[in-house]
């Protein structure tokens, strides 16, 4: 009788799965976050909300007289829109160029609406990372998270875009080249949002997803597909492709952790410290 009881014990304190044996396929993933939001539908409102404001900055963006361009990945026949953080396809762009020389009323409306938009998506994805996986909201983390999107945000535009053809083989090299950065550190934003370093953060995404690559290729192909055609749609755009694929790509990291790493489930804030 002990033993069986100790047998008992024992077995209610193992994982239900164990990493070998979670199925690692892109449509499993895709059909848990499903099960996920329906389970949970305030999970969508942060995006919702935030998917309202970006659609109004590209109204804005249009109507005001600091110059915008529409974005281009809108007018190609397929794009992959895919970001590093959870986010929405905006259907208007503006670089850094146009706020140079401007007067500072304008200055400062134009740097205003470029710095809402990418901190409200990364406070709608802290909170939607860290409600899936039960984590305490400590606001270094959420800091943290911020940098990092507004890092990813600023960057491309200082840069500007390509305006050189490249060739077939360079162009093939570089696509090879961001979808291994893309599947290596896919799960970047859910540790930064748990409360790890960046160094950290780095180390165990590119850790965690060796064995799970096709699996987040798929990911990152269904999510960046789904971004630039949801982007596409007149008008409602930016907040369809903000509501739907950003809240999806969100809980998509959170449970390929969690999947991948069943002893987080349920994990106190304590435990992972």
């Amino acid at each position: 009788m002990t033993t069986d009881d100790g047998d008992a014990v024992a077995d209610s304190r193992r994982p239900t799965t164990s990493p070998r044996e979670t199925p690692t396929d892109s449509r499993t993933v895709l059909g848990a976050v499903w099960a996920r939001v329906r389970r949970d539908p305030p999970l969508l409102i942060p995006f919702a909300v935030t998917g309202v404001l970006l659609a109004l900055a590209d109204g804005i963006r249009t109507r005001d007289p600091i110059p915008t361009e529409p974005t281009a990945a809108l007018d190609q026949t397929v794009s992959v829109q895919f970001s590093l953080y959870p986010s929405g396809t905006a259907r208007t762009a503006r670089g850094v160029g146009a706020l140079v020389d401007l007067e500072t009323p304008y200055l400062l409306w134009g740097v205003g609406i470029e710095l809402a938009v990418p901190l409200a998506v990364g406070v709608a994805g802290w909170l939607t990372i860290t409600r899936v996986l039960d984590g305490q909201r400590r606001p270094d983390a959420l800091a943290r998270y911020l940098c990092l999107l507004v890092a990813l945000s600023l960057v491309p535009r200082l840069l500007g875009s390509p305006t050189a053809d490249v060739g077939l083989s360079v162009g093939l090299v570089a696509l090879l080249a961001v979808s291994f950065v893309s599947v290596r550190l896919f799960l970047v934003p859910a540790f930064l949002a748990t409360g790890q370093g960046f160094g950290a953060a780095i180390r165990n995404s590119a850790s965690r997803s060796r064995g799970q690559g096709w699996t987040l290729l798929g990911l990152v192909l269904v999510l960046g597909i789904g971004s630039w055609g949801l982007a596409t749609v007149p008008i409602a755009g930016a907040f369809l492709s903000t509501a739907i694929v950003a809240p999806g790509h969100a809980v998509a990291m959170a449970v390929v952790l969690d999947r991948r790493f069943p002893s987080m489930n349920g994990a106190t804030g304590r435990d992972r410290r």
